[in-house]
Order: structure tokens, then C-alpha cells, then sequence
């Protein structure tokens, strides 16, 4: 369950205070051999599940695993608090994602040049001027939900790429909430799921 402001691997500004650093750490307590493999990467400021896989085999079927998009594949739900109130309430949005011009960071939709992304949504409550809503990805494109959200007109306050407004969070409130999938060595289903953080739950 990564907090936020945690990345998940050393960057600029954040050398010793990643994900990757403290399993690091953790595993040397315990004079255990450990490879960093993370299986579903969440950005700096979200919140929540994390997967990361023990073994290389796990790790390379778990990886096969978040690319298929059937049954047998990992399905992740996140949790999105956005500007003003969404409508419809629910839907998909297809919009293929690039790597914005000129910028080696940022994101945007390119139906010419992009990859293929989908996401589903759900809105769960809003008061008109925030929604909170549910998202599953089909795909997993790097800034997937915060710019398809902003695409449909409802970006994340506080996003600091995307849409760098504070009045409110000081981070993008989007948080990791579930994960289901089959232990890829038992076949063993799992659910797992992580608690709603305070900055979010506090605003609805």
C-alpha cells in the first residue's frame, strides 16, 4: 500500500526515499537475496496497491498477466477524486495516448500517433463541484486516467503535470484500490484491496 509523494524508483529530488530503496532495505534485514520487480507502477503521488513480485518466474507471469486483457489477467480498479460533476455517470473512454511533444514526461491523446487506451468509469457521488469515481483500465499507458479524465473535462485537482491547482488536495487524489487476479503459481484467485487514504475520504 505505497503512500503518496513515494516514488517507485530513485529519480531526481527522490534518491533514497523510493519504493525500491525500502524493499531494498527490508530484504538485507533479512539476509535475503531481492531483484526489484514491480508489476503494476503507480506514479509519485498516487496512492495504493502495489504489486511486486518475489521471484523472476512470478514475476514474468504476472507481467504476461497485466497484459492480457482477458479473465485470466490482472483487473485494477483505482479510485479518482476530478473536477466538477461527471456526466454521464458512466462510460469508456477510448482515446489512443502519446508522449506530448517536446516533453519527455508528458502525456497526451494522439489518435494519429498513440497507443490504443481505454478506461472505464463509474461516478460513485459527487456535490457538482468534485466527483469521486471509480476507474478500471483495460490498458495500463503511462498517466492513463489523469489524462483521460482531463480529455473528457474532468481533470484531477492538483495534478501537478496536468493541472497544477491546490485549492484543495496537495496531490492528485488518485489512489490504487483494488487488484484481482490468479496467484500465478497456486491459481489461487485474489482480491486484494487497499483503505482509502485520509486526504481523499475527507472530501465526501
Amino acid at each position: 500500500n505505497k503512500p503518496a509523494g513515494m516514488p517507485i524508483h530513485p529519480s531526481m529530488n527522490h534518491y533514497y526515499n523510493s519504493l525500491a530503496n525500502g524493499l531494498a532495505y527490508y530484504f538485507e534485514q533479512q539476509s535475503c537475496p531481492f531483484v526489484f520487480r514491480c508489476i503494476n507502477r503507480l506514479d509519485r503521488d498516487t496512492s495504493g496497491l502495489t504489486l511486486i513480485a518475489k521471484h523472476y518466474i512470478s514475476g514474468g507471469m504476472l507481467s504476461a498477466m497485466i497484459s492480457n486483457k482477458t479473465v485470466s489477467g490482472i483487473t485494477r480498479e483505482y479510485l479518482a477524486i476530478v473536477k466538477g460533476s461527471v456526466t454521464p455517470p458512466e462510460g469508456t473512454i477510448t482515446a489512443p495516448l502519446a508522449r506530448k511533444e517536446g516533453s519527455i514526461i508528458e502525456r497526451c491523446v494522439d489518435f494519429e500517433n498513440g497507443d490504443s487506451a481505454v478506461t472505464h468509469f463509474i461516478r460513485e457521488w459527487t456535490n457538482g463541484q468534485i466527483s469521486l469515481v471509480r476507474v478500471r483500465l483495460e490498458t495500463g499507458r503511462t498517466h492513463q486516467i489523469r489524462v483521460h479524465m482531463g480529455y473528457i473535462g474532468h481533470p484531477l485537482p492538483a495534478d501537478y503535470l496536468y493541472n497544477p491547482v491546490y485549492d484543495t488536495f496537495k496531490r492528485q487524489p488518485l489512489h490504487s484500490l483494488q487488484l484481482k487476479f490468479c496467484h500465478p503459481i497456486t491459481g489461487t484467485p485474489m482480491c486484494l484491496m487497499a483503505p482509502v487514504p485520509e486526504d481523499m475520504s475527507n472530501a465526501f
